[in-house]
C-alpha cells in the first residue's frame, strides 16, 4: 500500500469516527460498545495474520510497543467513548484538530525536535482561540458539556503521547502484527475496565449494531492498520495532520445523518483551527518567501 493512499483511508475513517462512536453506544454504555468494536477487530486482524502469515511477537520489545499503542487505543478511546455521550460528533472531532499541535508540542521533548518560531507560537494562541469558542456555546446548551470537553480533550492528548511514544521506538514492526497485537492487548482491558463503569446492554437497535460492525472493520482494523503504516513512513505531527480535514467531514456527517445543530461558534472554531494548522506548518515558509522577496525588492531598487 502506497503512504498516500493509506493517508487518505486514515482521513475517511477518523472523519466518520465521531459519528460512529455515538451511534454505536446507543442502547448500551459506552464501554461496552468499545469492547465488542475491540473484541471483533482483534478476531478480524488474527484472522488476517494468519491468511498473509505475518507473524505478530510476543516478547519484550513488542509487548512494550503493544503497551504504548494502548495509551490511544485504550485510555484515549475509553474517555472519548464515555465524552461522546455529552458533546456532538463535530465537536469531538474539533478538539481532535487540535491533535497536530499537541503532537508538535509534545515532539519538541520527546524526540528533541527544533524549538517553535515565533509563527508557531502564534498558530497555537490562534488554535486556542478556535477551541475556546467553539465550545463557548456548547457550555450554554448543556452544563454536562464540560465533562464531555474534558474526558475527550484528555484522550485527545493520550492518542498524541501515543503516537510520539511509538516513534521514540526502535524495533521495527509489521503494521499488521502492531495492529492485532495492540487489539489483542485492548481487549481484555476493556473488559476489566467494565466490571467497573459498567457493561451494561438495554436494547440493540439496526443503526447500532452496523455502527458497531463499521467500527470493527475500518474504524479499528483497517484505520489503525493504516494509522501505524503512515506512523511507520512519516513524522507524527504530520501524520496527526489529518485532522485539519476531518473536523468539516465529521461536522456534515453529524449534521446530515445524526440532525446536529451546527452553530456559528462552531464553524467560527473549526475555521480558526484549520487557520491554526496552516499558520503552524507552512507559517515559517511564507515568513521566509516575505524576507526574500523584500530583499529582492530593496536590491533593485
Amino acid at each position: 500500500m502506497s503512504v498516500p493512499a493509506a493517508y487518505l483511508v486514515v482521513i475517511l475513517v477518523w472523519s466518520t469516527t465521531p459519528l460512529g462512536v455515538q451511534w454505536s453506544s446507543q442502547g448500551l454504555s459506552p464501554v461496552a460498545g468499545a469492547l465488542s468494536r475491540m473484541f471483533l477487530a482483534a478476531l478480524l486482524g488474527w484472522t488476517a495474520a494468519r491468511l498473509l502469515k505475518v507473524a505478530v511477537p510476543w516478547h519484550r520489545q513488542a509487548l512494550k510497543i503493544y503497551a504504548v499503542s494502548n495509551i490511544g487505543l485504550f485510555v484515549g478511546l475509553i474517555c472519548v467513548y464515555i465524552g461522546a455521550s455529552y458533546i456532538s460528533s463535530g465537536m469531538i472531532s474539533v478538539l481532535f484538530g487540535l491533535s497536530p499541535i499537541a503532537s508538535a508540542i509534545l515532539s519538541r521533548y520527546f524526540l528533541r525536535e527544533p524549538p517553535f518560531s515565533v509563527s508557531r507560537w502564534m498558530a497555537v494562541l490562534l488554535g486556542l482561540c478556535g477551541l475556546v469558542i467553539s465550545f463557548s456555546q456548547s457550555v450554554m446548551l448543556t452544563g454536562n458539556s464540560y465533562l464531555g470537553f474534558l474526558l475527550v480533550g484528555f484522550g485527545m492528548l493520550c492518542f498524541s503521547i501515543s503516537g510520539i511514544l511509538i516513534k521514540r521506538e526502535p524495533f521495527d514492526m509489521h503494521p499488521l502484527a502492531q495492529t492485532v497485537g495492540s487489539l489483542t492487548l485492548a481487549t481484555p482491558l476493556y473488559a476489566f475496565s467494565g466490571l467497573f463503569l459498567g457493561l451494561e446492554v438495554e436494547s440493540l437497535t439496526l443503526r447500532t449494531v452496523a455502527a458497531i460492525l463499521y467500527l470493527t472493520v475500518f474504524g479499528s482494523f483497517i484505520g489503525f492498520f493504516c494509522y501505524f503504516y503512515i506512523l511507520k513512513h512519516m513524522r507524527a505531527s504530520s501524520v496527526a495532520l489529518v485532522t485539519m480535514v476531518t473536523p468539516v467531514l465529521a461536522i456534515s456527517l453529524g449534521v446530515y445523518f445524526n440532525g446536529e445543530a451546527v452553530t456559528p461558534n462552531l464553524v467560527i472554531g473549526a475555521l480558526l483551527i484549520c487557520a491554526c494548522l496552516l499558520l503552524f506548518y507552512w507559517g515559517d515558509k511564507l515568513v521566509a518567501r516575505a524576507a526574500v522577496d523584500t530583499r529582492s525588492a530593496n536590491l533593485e531598487k
